[in-house]
Order: C-alpha cells, then sequence, then structure tokens
C-alpha cells in the first residue's frame, strides 16, 4: 500500500473501534480523496465487505483494522456482487436499482 493511502486511513481510522462497520463510508471517502483507488466488494472473513484496489490491483482497505482478531481468509472476490456508489449498496448480479439507475456491470 502507498504511503499517502496508509497515512489516510491511519488519520480517518486508526483504531478497529473507529473502523468496525464503517466500510462504506471509509471507502466512499477514500476514493473521493483516491480517484485512482476503485471500489472491490465481497467477502472478509465470511461477511460482506467492501474495500479499494490501487492500479496494480493492491488492496487498500481503510477498514481493515476492524479484522485484526480474525482468522482464516481476509479477502474474497465475489463476482456475484458488486458495489455501487451510485446506489449507495450491493447489487447482485444482473440487478438494476430503478431509483438511481445503477445496474451490475461486469467489468
Amino acid at each position: 500500500m502507498q504511503t499517502k493511502h496508509r497515512r489516510w486511513i491511519d488519520e480517518n481510522y486508526p483504531t478497529a473501534k473507529s473502523a468496525n462497520n464503517k466500510c462504506n463510508e471509509a471507502v466512499r471517502l477514500m476514493i473521493a480523496r483516491f480517484p485512482e483507488l476503485r471500489v472491490q466488494v465481497g467477502f472478509a472473513n465470511g461477511v460482506f465487505h467492501c474495500w479499494a484496489v490501487d492500479e496494480d490491483r493492491r488492496i487498500v482497505d481503510p477498514t481493515a483494522k476492524q479484522f485484526e482478531c480474525f482468522v482464516g481468509k481476509r479477502y474474497a472476490k465475489s463476482a456475484a456482487l458488486k458495489y455501487t456508489l451510485i446506489a449507495d449498496r450491493f447489487l447482485r448480479k444482473d440487478e438494476y436499482e430503478p431509483a438511481t439507475g445503477a445496474i451490475f456491470l461486469d467489468t
């Protein structure tokens, strides 16, 4: 992870408590600050989670500290789910969000 990303995370989500259940908020704020990042969704330690990836597809997770006490597989990308910042929620494969016009696009 790049130093600029690490600094931002340490300033905004410094503890497990401050990061707990904040993945949506944190990723949205981080992408607004660093537009080169992209949203990734899937599972982390078996729960729905979103994080960012950089240009080299390295994980940049602003709320990773909430998982420090967990063990097992950390991240698993889901091909059946996509997080959309437009709809502000997870979309399932082939789902359309009529209120916002967001659609799951397999890119």
